[in-house]
């Protein structure tokens, strides 16, 4: 059986790719500097655990045909950092999850990521609700979703206290009668 090659999405600067085996490596190194994650849930880097966040994105895309891409500079080959939707645990939350490494930090790299993932994910895969969350020290994260259109959402809980929650609708299409 054949499957499906999804439809990506593109940007003016960046390429993104479905993740697979071969983006281990750059995810295991991503996750391994504490600029980087200082604010996922351990605030500490953890590259052990690198192999199973990247398996757990894999078989996102295998169970699903969607999820976390691998974002590239259109001007370079190596990885710059992913960016996707996925469901959040074993609920029916989609949620927007972007990360870059820090060498492109402030260049408007996150907005341009996450908002083609959410243009995608209305447009491309008929989403009519997508979710964000940041805890609350991210000043950074938290202004990329806010400047996505998206508003704070208590009933986007997922993971529980620890986290600013927010949320976008579908926009509704106006149709003109002539």
């Amino acid at each position: 059986m054949h499957s499906k090659k999804p439809v990506l999405p593109e940007s003016e600067r960046l390429n993104f790719e479905q993740f697979k085996r071969m983006d281990i490596a750059f995810t295991m190194d991503y996750l391994s500097h504490p600029l980087t994650t200082r604010y996922l849930p351990n605030k500490a880097s953890y590259p052990i655990q690198g192999l199973e966040w990247a398996a757990k994105r894999i078989t996102h895309w295998e169970i699903h045909g969607f999820g976390t891409f691998i974002l590239r500079d259109k001007k370079h080959i190596d990885p710059i950092g992913f960016c996707g939707l996925e469901y959040v645990k074993d609920t029916l939350f989609i949620d927007i999850r972007y990360g870059l490494v820090q060498k492109v930090w402030g260049k408007g790299l996150a907005f341009e990521a996450a908002q083609t993932c959410i243009q995608y994910g209305f447009s491309t895969l008929k989403f009519d609700m997508i979710y964000g969350a940041a805890v609350p020290e991210n000043k950074s994260s938290i202004a990329v979703l806010l400047k996505l259109g998206m508003t704070p959402d208590p009933s986007f809980d997922a993971y529980g206290d620890v986290v600013d929650s927010f949320s976008i609708k579908k926009p509704k299409i106006q149709v003109q009668h002539l």
